[in-house]
């Protein structure tokens, strides 16, 4: 009875919702991937304060530095990288290897090998030099330290904070490099880290 009515009326509302999101997607790439990453990284943080440390009280000013993390850093300098650096500037045919068919993907060796360069500056240059050192910076800001104390704590867990991103990372990217048109590789990575 009632399920039948429901069901199709849900799956409309999904595919209408999905539709309209990947027209903003398309027409607006730069706002769609930092407001994804915004919200994302708030919502995150918000999930972090009530279900994981069980606080009655959200803490505002954490979770705007987080959401302003995510706008500015997660959004706006990843969609920098990925976008404008590597798929515009430095890997031209990386729109159009995202674009081909999967049997032409398996021929093209070029377009896999500029994958691999992608996911090598990704998760070899800019996590490890440029995201991590930023990211300790912020947490300490937000736990009151020092910049130096944000170094020395950077340095005391890159290790397993590589091992850890890699693991993860290091699929997701190849994957997302190799699929995702250039509009979703923000929100993508927005998606997967929540």
């Amino acid at each position: 009875g009632i399920d039948a009515i429901h069901r199709p009326r849900a799956a409309m509302v999904i595919r209408h919702g999905t539709a309209a999101l990947s027209r903003i997607g398309r027409r607006h790439p730069f706002l769609f991937g930092v407001a994804m990453s915004a919200i994302k990284t708030s919502a995150s943080d918000f999930m972090a304060q009530t279900v994981v440390e069980r606080r009655e009280q959200v803490d505002l000013r954490r979770n705007l530095i987080f959401c302003t993390w995510g706008l500015l850093y997660l959004g706006g300098v990843q969609y920098f990288i990925y976008v404008h650096l590597f798929a515009r500037r430095w890997f031209p045919d990386a729109m159009a290897f995202a674009a081909k068919s999967w049997r032409a993907k398996l021929a093209d060796t070029a377009g896999q090998r500029t994958v691999l360069k992608q996911v090598f500056l990704d998760q070899f240059v800019h996590h490890p030099f440029i995201l991590f050192p930023a990211f300790y910076q912020v947490k300490e800001f937000i736990e009151g330290g020092t910049p130096s104390e944000g170094w020395r704590k950077f340095r005391q867990n890159q290790v397993e904070d590589l091992k850890l991103t890699w693991s993860v990372w290091i699929p997701v990217f190849l994957l997302n490099f190799s699929f995702s048109p250039l509009w979703m590789r923000v929100p993508v990575v927005a998606i997967v880290s929540f």
